[in-house]
Order: C-alpha cells, then structure tokens, then sequence
C-alpha cells in the first residue's frame, strides 16, 4: 500500500517537473524578444523637427526720381525807350556846278508862235543788211553731217552675193559714196575701200544704183547730199 502511493507520488512530481520544464522553455523566446526591443528602444535617438519660416523676400525699393529743377524764365530784358529828339538842319554849303553842255545843231520850226522853239533833231532810219556770205547755198551738194535731215532710204534691195565668193567662202566689207539729188535719186557711186578689192564692187554698185530715197533738207529745203555707207558681206551658217 505505502509502495503505490509513493510510486504515485513520483508520478505527480515528475509530471509537474515535466509541465515546469516545458513551461519554462516556451517562455524563453518570449524573454529574448523583450529584450532586444527594450535594448532597441533604448538605442534610439530623439530627433526634433523645427519648422524654420522662410524669410520673405525682400523688395527692392524703388529710389525717388530726382526732383528736376524749376527750369527758370529767361530774364526779360528792360524794354528800350526810344525819345525823338529833333536835329536841327545842318547848312550845306552851295556848290555852283558849270556844265559844259556841247552846241547841237537842231532844227527849230519857226511856225509855232509863242517864242517857244520846238526841237525835232533829225532820225536816220536804220537799215540792216543782211550778209548774203551767212546763207547756204540750197543748190551746192552739201555733206551728210551738214544738213538738218538726212537723206532716208525708201527702196533698198540688198547686193547679189557674188558665185565666185560664196564658192571660195569669201567675206568682205565695201565702203562706198554716192550722191542723193533733191528728188531722191542716187548717181556718182564711188568705192571708198574695199576689204578684198574686185569682188564685191560691180554687185554693190549695181545694187545702190537702184535705190530710192527721200532727199535730205536744210533749213526746209530739199538739197542735194553726199551719202557714206558700208556694205558688208557675210555668208550665213548652214
């Protein structure tokens, strides 16, 4: 009897001691973390926060214009007084003046009565002559440069090309003279210069013989005139 009540005994305690144990170390993990917050909360650092109020920015201020100076009135000047004040008039001493006056001879008309002469001095009439020398002479041959219009052509054919110089492709140039009467006719046909001489003459002068023109003028009037002019000869490209 007193065995089973001591083995019942052992039984209890040694559940308890197990119950403590397992008590024991279940609270263990819990201590651990309990004291690293405590040593974490111990750790930290107080921080304070101020708000600092930004300074308001400052305005320029704005300097005064500086007072400009009355500008000050032009001083008038004092008004001039004029007095009249009377001259009194010098004496000039008188001057005898002797004009030599030359005798005229005048003729007097003795029929007006009165005794007042009449004087009619005697007028030449004034002749002007004309210089005959200062007048053209409207039938001479005048030069081209000489009269007031020149001779203008009305018919012109151009100069036959000559066979013989378009075959050997030869150019040239003919300065000629010739006469233009008053009705418009050309004569006197003169070679001046020639480039390549005897090969355009017989064709330019048979051409300038035909040609028709109005007459120069000078002064009006139609006049015969002496024409310069230079034909040229140029073979066209082809």
């Amino acid at each position: 009897m007193k065995n089973l009540v001591f083995k019942s005994y052992l039984v209890q305690g040694f559940l308890g001691a197990l119950i403590i144990n397992m008590l024991l170390f279940c609270s263990l993990p819990g201590l651990i973390i309990m004291e690293t917050e405590k040593d974490d909360l111990e750790s930290l650092n107080v921080v304070n926060f101020t708000r600092i109020k930004p300074a308001p920015p400052q305005t320029k201020t704005k300097e005064p214009p500086p007072e400009k100076e009355p500008e000050k009135e032009p001083e008038k000047e004092p008004e001039k007084i004029y007095t009249a004040t009377r001259q009194k008039p010098q004496k000039v001493a008188k001057r005898e003046l002797k004009l030599n006056i030359p005798a005229m001879d005048l003729n007097i008309d003795q029929r007006i009565s009165g005794g007042v002469p009449v004087f009619s001095p005697a007028q030449e009439p004034v002749v002007q002559d004309l210089d005959a020398r200062s007048m053209p002479d409207f039938d001479a041959v005048m030069d081209q440069d000489a009269v007031d219009t020149i001779p203008m052509p009305t018919f012109k054919n151009h100069p036959r090309y000559p066979y013989r110089a378009k075959r050997m492709g030869i150019e040239g140039e003919v300065k000629v003279k010739f006469l233009v009467d008053k009705e418009g006719r050309v004569s006197d046909i003169t070679i001046i210069q020639a480039s390549v001489p005897g090969i355009f003459n017989d064709s330019v002068i048979n051409a300038i013989s035909s040609w028709k023109y109005s007459p120069g003028e000078l002064m009006g009037r139609k006049v015969a005139t002496m024409v310069t002019t230079t034909i040229i000869f140029k073979m066209e490209a082809q």
